[in-house]
């Protein structure tokens, strides 16, 4: 199975939380839960940074695209706002607002930095698509793009280092997940995955060993040509970083080497030509401009999801659904994943049955559909647009399940 190079911005995600551990999140954990023990805190940091990953999984060889899918194109507001009402502890809390931060990473980091750094680098690109191009468009140089972020981030040494969230970890709040999933798309989150265990399991193994081991490689491998026009003196380093000095400090000395098989793998990788599954991972360097604007969205991700968080903490807050992808509301016909990942969705309510489709889901689905012609968005998928129009009318005619009632079987 192919690796995607769309998951190493995971690297990004667990450096937000870092940023606003101290000064906000841990703060606001130990407001909601006083009498919580330092153990208890560092346990929670580590769902913060499972929250913050999770919504990737599907980039990971053994997950599930279309969860993913979900996650970035349908109800992506109302998804997070039911892991937050869905939190019952501690940790359950922490990873709610670890996914709000992906949430928001998304949000700014595409619509900001990687959608305008791609026609940079890729002129072909730019005459075809304009200023901005998004993952739909192409998903190669978008692949390219985050890999070079992290690479680059990583090399530098900008981000905490690798021992430190080694010895964090990150935890997957398996209940809260399982019930705002449910909530949200009226679908068995264990109906999605084949086995979600062993997906959280490689996602836990490419974290922690293979996303690191190639990102190191890349930067070895290109560093001479990145410091040719090297930016370092005129940008700053990121507020959040810990030093090697501080970590040990704290942590003492943790042998976080990556195991036999990502060396290997990130061996392999660093040798082959990047063509077929393997053509993401070519390394392209974003220029100095596009080095500075993704240090620049950074700091406006971590402004804005403080902002938030801020919202959460004193119960006033609002998550809309927009594509992750864009930034931006997503209506059928204007973006070609959300339309397959809706269309999907559809198939598979009617599939089960809609035994947990609530009012809020059937609404968001019609109203998705609502102004678009099937047969012309589907011109070449006939069969495919019948079967959605039946989809469509079952859904329309069903008595949904008021959201109360809709609970996991098992929880």
């Amino acid at each position: 199975m192919p690796l995607s190079s769309r998951a190493f911005s995971i690297l990004t995600h667990e450096a937000i939380i870092d940023a606003e551990w101290d000064n906000v999140l841990k703060p606001m954990l130990k407001q909601k839960y006083p009498d919580a023990t330092d153990e208890d805190i560092r346990k929670a940091h580590s769902y913060a940074y499972g929250g913050s990953l999770v919504a990737d999984i599907g980039y990971i060889p053994g997950g599930d695209a279309y969860f993913t899918d979900l996650l970035h194109y349908v109800r992506t507001g109302d998804f997070i706002t039911n892991v937050l009402h869905e939190a019952q502890n501690l940790n359950e809390y922490a990873f709610a607002l670890g996914t709000l931060s992906h949430y928001v990473a998304d949000q700014y980091g595409h619509s900001l930095a990687t959608n305008v750094t791609v026609p940079e680098v890729y002129p072909v690109l730019k005459k075809k698509f304009g200023k901005i191009v998004t993952y739909d468009e192409d998903h190669v140089s978008h692949s390219r793009m985050e890999f070079a972020y992290d690479a680059v981030q990583i090399g530098r040494s900008h981000y905490a280092s690798a021992a430190y969230h080694d010895f964090i970890g990150f935890n997957i709040a398996r209940p809260v997940l399982e019930r705002a999933f449910l909530k949200t798309y009226g679908q068995d989150l264990n109906e999605v995955f084949k086995n979600f265990d062993t997906a959280i399991g490689r996602l836990r193994w490419g974290v922690k060993d293979l996303f690191p081991e190639l990102t190191k490689r890349a930067w070895k491998a290109n560093k001479k040509e990145i410091k040719k026009e090297d930016a370092r003196s005129s940008l700053h380093r990121f507020k959040y970083r810990m030093s090697r000095r501080m970590y040990k400090q704290d942590f003492g000395k943790i042998d976080n080497k990556p195991d036999f098989l990502a060396r290997t793998v990130g061996f392999i990788v660093s040798i082959l030509p990047k063509i077929g599954p393997l053509k993401t991972l070519k390394f392209v360097y974003p220029g100095r401009d596009g080095e500075k604007r993704f240090m620049q969205t950074f700091d406006t991700i971590v402004v804005k999801y403080t902002a938030m968080l801020r919202q959460v903490d004193n119960n006033q807050y609002a998550v809309s659904d927009i594509n992750l992808d864009t930034g931006h509301a997503t209506t059928s016909g204007d973006y070609g994943l959300a339309d397959e990942t809706y269309s999907k969705l559809v198939l598979n309510l009617q599939k089960e049955g809609l035994q947990c489709m609530s009012a809020e889901l059937q609404q968001n689905v019609l109203q998705y559909f609502s102004k678009v012609n099937l047969d012309k968005l589907l011109k070449d998928k006939p069969e495919k647009a019948e079967k959605l129009k039946a989809g469509l009318k079952l859904i329309k005619n069903a008595h949904p399940v008021p959201i109360n009632q809709v609970s996991v079987t098992n929880d």
